[in-house]
């Protein structure tokens, strides 16, 4: 095939789908395989005519009824944030799922769990290495069930991305998107409180300015080329010591991809993406407690692809570098407020304390090689047996560092001493005044953890008259943990009117979850340890720490790899123009990391008194377990009508997931001394990881697409695009912790004392969860302004009729009431 051919039937493709089929419709063409039929694909067209928000890849998922997206902008109280959204798949972590971009893992390895701005031991992280604007993808494939031994590394699901390609044309586009406070109601149980902007909880006036430019050309018959730039910002007023500083919100995205096209039809591709995040924070009545935390990174891809006669060709290699980072202050003083440290005052209502400082200096960073290598048979047959055979393997190398270059103190248990003499100590010691007892030390160390990951799969799809069967297997093993997992695939479905207007699929799979360099990293750091001291002759003393107190230690080499049994049965049946697709799940996560408190040990502080503490240790004692009914139903092709053409999606969900603990996503917070494990829960107290957590959530989404017949306004001619989200929320119960202030006392005596320890415990609760309906809307004109010159004008409402709806599983955040978003673009 002439290779100007192939540019030239990319760029008419893209005009078609763009300009002449923007409605919902099905794939008429989709892969009914039994390891490709739970697939969706979403591709340009629903791209660019949904609600989009902040443009990322989490923004337009939340309608698959087996994705679960929560998403901090679309929370009344943060709605500032600019963040992707948190993807859970069936029920699973966020963190575990298989984000692809180009046959290249998106994954961070490095804390992704972690969410405390200002904690002391570590970094916040995300699930994300890079964050891809939506303007950079082609189509976006989500395997959710019978996912093909292709794919590891995840116990939720498969995120398989393809950035966008050069056309046969040049083409050019600038944009500009915004929204802010002014554009937006919210929702909040405490209106006075929300108004303060007292945290990073409570943002009431933000502005987003999101900017874009890409350049698409062909350099000649055979190459192709893409530049993008996309920048977004977001400023958020915060309080500070009654005063308003900004704190902000930024992404960038550098996008740049070649396209050669071969002779013999194979395509090679190298792309290159700089996406940095950054984002800064303060407290409010914390001296010098500004915060900035740096994300994302670079990732350098080549791609090649080659059918040969026998066998088709992907490969893929990828260079990449992300970081999680932290810049604050490397110490943090909780002085008793008096004489002039009495800041504390300032705080409604007094507070003992008056902090000050931050939560440390830390640099991470995360780097990687990646490669990987697809090979797919044609079919051929053996007696009346058809085959398709795949196969692969990965090689996937990554390492981290922590770099903590100054010690960070965090001083406690001020004590109170007009005529103390610091002896020199003016960190921890302020003269006449007090001075600390104790200090917890994280020392500086720079430490590095690496893992070396590899895979191979096997999968073969047998067809036999109207039955196919898709047996796999998958092997992987890395380094770290030291387990050689084998996961099966068993896939299968049947036509019995040998067509595809019926098919009926079942499978039976094992995921296995991947393995972290956080967990790793953290296995190669010291442990922080307390220090304490006395006054003598009101005199402070140098500090000394306990010999006999083990430190928390991490440790996760020795546990298994959690994994997920899956077992699943559908019906896909077309009628009358509509496809509907009913489907069972069963999904069984086993050996998931849970975090233990051990029994009480006693040691000896450095003045010779007793203390106590409940050392921490990890497990595989997680498990939960997950039944959910899906029902989709779209047409198969475009309804046209004298003045429009018009698509939809239907789908439904119905979700029951119990779990015996609610907190793995935070097993790495940082400790508490005092720890304790109990709740109370239905009248008595039990360990919080016995507590039955469940979930029984059900959600109905109408997604519809209105496409009218080009018209003059204004003299110009124009296409005019109405797009529309329904979203209804079934009444659901759900067992959660109560008000923050309701607690309730629990005793117990420390083995080997006659010391009584009382904690105050969290109560947990049944709490039901009324129906809540939202409607979104997007409008989108494309004026045609002379030639290729367009002007693009859209406007997005989130929840149009400005309905009070709870946050998933909230009580007290609500989702943002009734908010613009206005864009407008430049294509020529």
């Amino acid at each position: 095939m002439n290779k100007k051919i192939i540019l030239i039937s990319l760029f008419t493709a893209k005009v078609l789908l763009s300009e002449t089929l923007p409605v919902i419709t099905v794939d008429a063409n989709q892969d009914s395989s039994s390891t490709s039929i739970s697939a969706s694909k979403i591709n340009r067209v629903e791209i660019e005519n949904t609600v989009q928000g902040n443009g990322f890849i989490s923004s337009i998922l939340d309608t698959n009824p087996n994705i679960t997206v929560v998403d901090d902008s679309k929370n009344s109280n943060t709605a500032g944030e600019i963040a992707p959204g948190k993807i859970s798949i069936n029920e699973a972590a966020y963190y575990q799922n298989n984000f692809q971009i180009d046959g290249i893992s998106n994954d961070s390895l490095i804390d992704p769990n972690l969410s405390n701005t200002f904690d002391l031991y570590d970094v916040p992280g995300n699930e994300n290495e890079i964050f891809l604007d939506l303007d950079l993808v082609d189509s976006i494939f989500v395997y959710d069930s019978n996912i093909s031994a292709e794919y590891g590394g995840f116990t939720g699901g498969v995120i398989d991305v393809k950035t966008i390609r050069a056309g046969a044309k040049p083409s050019y586009k600038i944009s500009y998107f915004h929204t802010s406070d002014n554009l937006t109601q919210f929702h909040v149980k405490d209106k006075e409180t929300f108004e303060k902007a007292k945290s990073d909880k409570r943002q009431p006036k933000f502005e987003k300015n999101f900017y874009s430019m890409y350049i698409n050309t062909p350099i000649d018959d055979s190459n192709g080329i893409i530049v993008s730039y996309n920048k977004k910002e977001s400023i958020i007023p915060g309080a500070y010591f009654g005063t308003f500083v900004d704190k902000e919100r930024k992404n960038e995205s550098f996008f740049t991809k070649w396209s050669h096209y071969f002779e013999d039809d194979s395509v090679f591709d190298l792309s290159a993406t700089y996406s940095p995040y950054e984002s800064t924070h303060i407290q409010e009545y914390v001296k010098d407690s500004f915060t900035k935390i740096k994300g994302g990174g670079f990732s350098l891809k080549a791609n090649y692809e080659k059918d040969f006669d026998f066998w088709n060709l992907r490969t893929n290699l990828g260079l990449k570098y992300s970081e999680n980072s932290k810049d604050s202050k490397n110490y943090n003083k909780r002085w008793l407020t008096q004489n002039d440290k009495n800041w504390g005052d300032l705080v409604p209502g007094g507070n003992k304390n008056s902090t000050e400082g931050g939560s440390g200096t830390i640099d991470k960073d995360q780097k990687g090689i990646a490669y990987n290598l697809k090979l797919q048979s044609q079919e051929y047959k053996t007696g009346d047996l058809s085959h398709i055979f795949r196969t692969g393997l990965s090689l996937d190398y990554n390492k981290a560092t922590y770099d903590r270059k100054d010690d960070m103190y965090f001083y406690t248990n001020p004590v109170s001493n007009n005529r103390i003499d610091c002896n020199g100590d003016l960190e921890g010691c302020s003269y006449s005044d007090q001075y600390f007892s104790k200090r917890r030390v994280y020392q500086a160390e720079k430490a590095d953890a690496d893992i070396l990951a590899s895979s191979i799969y096997f999968e073969d799809k047998l067809k036999y008259d109207f039955i196919e069967f898709t047996p796999g297997f998958r092997v992987d093993y890395n380094d770290y943990l030291k387990n050689t997992d084998l996961a099966y695939r068993l896939n299968s479905s049947i036509k019995p009117f040998k067509d595809d207007k019926t098919v009926i699929y079942a499978g039976l799979n094992r995921y296995y979850g991947k393995s972290f360099l956080g967990h790793k990293l953290r296995e190669a750091r010291a442990p922080y340890y307390n220090e304490y001291r006395d006054s003598v002759a009101n005199t402070v003393q140098d500090w000394g720490t306990s010999t006999d107190k083990d430190s928390i230690k991490y440790i996760f080499s020795e546990l298994d790899t959690p994994f997920t049994d899956e077992a699943s049965i559908g019906l896909r049946q077309d009628f009358l123009g509509m496809r509907f697709n009913l489907k069972y799940i069963n999904r069984k996560a086993k050996d998931k990391f849970s975090k233990q408190k051990g029994d009480y040990k006693i040691f000896t502080t450095p003045n010779g008194t007793k203390d106590y503490y409940r050392p921490t240790t990890f497990a595989n004692k997680g498990h939960s377990e997950s039944d959910i009914i899906t029902l989709n139903v779209a047409p198969t092709k475009g309804l046209d009508f004298d003045t429009f053409s018009f698509g939809y999606k239907f789908s439904t969900s119905w979700k029951k997931t119990e779990s015996n603990s609610d907190d793995y996503d935070d097993i790495l917070d940082d400790e508490e001394d005092e720890d304790i494990n109990k709740v109370y829960y239905n009248g008595k107290f039990i360990d919080k990881d016995n507590l039955p957590i469940e979930s029984k959530p059900k959600n109905i989404n109408l997604h519809l697409n209105f496409a009218f017949k080009p018209v003059n306004l204004f003299g110009i001619p124009t296409r005019i695009n109405l797009n529309n989200i329904i979203r209804y929320k079934l009444s659901y119960s759900s067992i959660f912790k109560s008000n923050e202030d309701e607690t309730v006392t629990y005793k117990e005596t420390v083995p080997g004392t006659n010391i009584e320890k009382e904690y105050e415990t969290d109560v947990y609760k049944d709490y039901d969860f009324a129906n809540s309906v939202t409607f979104d809307l997007k409008t989108k004109f494309d004026f045609k302004i002379s030639g290729k010159n367009h002007l693009l004008l859209d406007t997005e409402v989130v929840n149009l009729f400005d309905k009070v709806q709870n946050v998933q599983n909230s009580r007290s955040s609500y989702l943002t009431g009734r908010q613009f978003w206005f864009k407008a673009s430049y294509k020529f």
